[in-house]
């Protein structure tokens, strides 16, 4: 029989999607979430929702601090008494964390509560003395953490070396990801053809346009790169409250032809945009994980990745490179190793709308199962442990 699993959540993703339907396949899953959207970006929901094997349920009854985006929800405590699970998850180091895992514990001692954290280490270090105290709070009655990446995961037992912890990477599934891709092959065409790319050196960035992703360090290392490199080209994708000084500090540089704002895209039409791209970078100074390094590597795109970021461990040396996000001397030698491989290896890494082979260190099915069996055996050895607590010893004689 399957465990009975509850999970609550802020919101659906992309890149939650595949890690959302086999939970509910593993086990007997109910699934809540808290906002409707995520609040840093508006996805298209039907699209979303039409790629789930399950029904999620919504508990948005309550209201949110706007400020700082906190969540006050009202009804989530009577879903606990509701569905008694085996297994409960919950999201970071919240209240709603918080009262979750101690209304469990004591009403449901025999049920395991993992919270599901996206800190990178560099996150984890410069926590807010709030978000400090909720996490030293949370340790007192969770059973452990769901982290996102090894380096954070060696931080956390160095530093509260009696919490457990599990690491599954905000990764997702790869043939649902290259199946996507393969569908996307025309319009990825209808780019290079638009833009003029055919022949180029292109370097891809994919995100929100805010400050946190470090972009006006981005072009200013690559209007120095250019000057050695004609034939470079960055493209950015994405939209956000930046957009419109990036564009004026590319006017500034004179890189009208060479930094190409191309706009916010979903799905189909966002993935075609790997089809372009020699390699993807990710300059962020603050970046819990990044998603989209998962999919770039799917792609078979190589990545230069912030060594701040959390994704970074997805990098090998047979994938990409790491750099300092505050070095641009660093990022152009970066930039001038791996564009003189691409030349080295023919000017072309790829045919652009040929499938590439994926690049990532391991797959999806397997952490996913490694994620199932640790969750399935720590309640099995949770169970243990209060039987023995509770066994009655009878003295004899």
């Amino acid at each position: 029989m399957k465990k009975k699993l509850l999970v609550f959540n802020k919101a659906l993703a992309p890149y939650s999607i595949d890690f959302f339907n086999d939970l509910s396949e593993a086990f007997d899953a109910n699934i809540y979430l808290f906002r409707s959207n995520l609040r840093s970006q508006q996805f298209d929901m039907n699209k979303l929702l039409s790629q789930l094997n399950f029904i999620p349920h919504f508990i948005t009854c309550g209201f949110e601090f706007r400020g700082k985006g906190r969540l006050v929800r009202f009804g989530y405590l009577r879903k606990i008494v509701q569905h008694k699970p085996d297994i409960l998850l919950v999201w970071e180091f919240n209240w709603i964390a918080f009262l979750s895992t101690l209304f469990t514990k004591i009403l449901f001692p025999r049920t395991l509560v993992y919270s599901m954290c996206d800190d990178s280490v560099d996150v984890a270090k410069t926590s807010s003395l709030g978000r400090r105290l909720g996490r030293r709070m949370c340790f007192l009655v969770l059973d452990g953490l769901i982290l996102d990446n090894e380096f954070v995961e060696e931080w956390y037992n160095n530093n509260f070396p009696k919490v457990r912890t599990i690491v599954f990477p905000i990764i997702q599934k790869e043939e649902r990801i290259l199946s996507i891709m393969e569908d996307a092959k025309s319009i990825t065409q209808t780019y290079i053809d638009k833009y003029k790319l055919a022949g180029r050196d292109v370097l891809l960035f994919v995100g929100r346009l805010v400050a946190v992703k470090n972009l006006f360090f981005l072009i200013e290392v690559f209007n120095e790169y250019v000057k050695q490199n004609e034939n470079a080209v960055l493209i950015l994708v994405g939209d956000g409250d930046q957009k419109a000084v990036l564009i004026l500090l590319a006017e500034k540089l004179n890189l009208q032809d060479k930094v190409i704002f191309a706009g916010r895209y979903e799905h189909k039409e966002l993935y075609a945009w790997f089809g372009v791209a020699d390699y993807f970078v990710l300059p962020s100074t603050w970046e819990p994980f990044g998603a989209v390094v998962n999919e770039a590597l799917i792609a078979g795109v190589p990545v230069i990745c912030s060594n701040v970021a959390g994704a970074a461990c997805l990098i090998t040396e047979q994938n990409g490179m790491l750099f300092n996000p505050q070095d641009k001397k660093e990022l152009i030698s970066v930039l001038n190793q791996l564009f003189e491989k691409k030349k080295a290896l023919g000017n072309n890494l790829d045919s652009p709308t040929q499938m590439k082979g994926t690049l990532m260190p391991y797959t999806y099915n397997l952490k996913i199962r490694q994620l199932v069996d640790f969750l399935e055996k720590e309640h099995n050895e949770l169970l243990v442990r209060k039987l023995k607590k509770n066994k009655t010893v009878i003295p004899t004689g």
